[in-house]
């Protein structure tokens, strides 16, 4: 095999493309020519050497990528938190200014008995302008407030000002001073241990429900 056909083979043998019978004719010549055996091997290890640099770009070319992931991965958490972290801000000022309700102190309130007829009810009202309160209570087995829970908050858009601005009250409807009218219309007969509880933040105040009774109706 002459050397010039060697050369015109050596890439196809080197990339596995020639025949059986060529590799023969290849591998033998290479036995005998010491020239065109380390033509092979150079050749070889130039291919070596750009599939090596190859390997080592595309590995750069990869952790270029991974660090441009990292880098924008970073700044959606830090444009995510801090868009959550706005979100909690406004709602916590949201909550706070204009829907908190605390429990009131009993100097913050103005609390009365007005009677009407047959009904008695128990009315709050804040003592500070542009707060309002408001009312919880708690129903015994037979259907009657027994517990008011009294809370403070400020003025605010989601509560019509007209609805709250003279007060807010529990009412009780009797039938005499010792009957009081149930909320399905049914009548209990009152003892002195039938009370109403009104929980301040500060203190309890206890009225018999007996009390709430306006006796000038009897008059009438």
């Amino acid at each position: 095999m002459k050397h010039s056909v060697f050369k015109d083979l050596a890439p196809a043998y080197v990339d596995k493309l020639t025949s059986e019978e060529t590799n023969e004719q290849i591998e033998k010549h290479m036995d005998q020519c010491e020239e065109c055996r380390n033509y092979l091997n150079k050749m070889k290890g130039d291919l070596f050497s750009e599939d090596e640099n190859e390997r080592r770009k595309d590995k750069r070319n990869i952790d270029y990528f991974k660090k441009v992931r990292s880098k924008n991965r970073k700044k959606i958490l830090v444009i995510v938190s801090s868009l959550l972290a706005m979100f909690l801000v406004l709602i916590t000022a949201y909550y706070f200014v204009f829907v908190n309700m605390w429990q009131a102190s009993s100097s913050n309130v103005e609390t009365n008995i007005q009677s009407q007829g047959a009904m008695a009810t128990l009315l709050f009202k804040a003592e500070k302008d542009n707060h309002y309160i408001i009312l919880t209570d708690a129903k015994t087995d037979e259907g009657y407030t027994d517990t008011i829970f009294v809370y403070e908050k400020r003025n605010d858009f989601s509560t019509s000002a007209k609805l709250l601005k003279n007060g807010s009250g529990i009412s009780f409807t009797f039938a005499d001073e010792n009957t009081l009218i149930l909320y399905n219309g049914k009548k209990k007969k009152l003892t002195d241990e039938d009370k109403v509880t009104i929980q301040y933040k500060d203190k309890t105040d206890v009225i018999p429900i007996k009390d709430l009774y306006d006796k000038g109706n009897d008059a009438e």
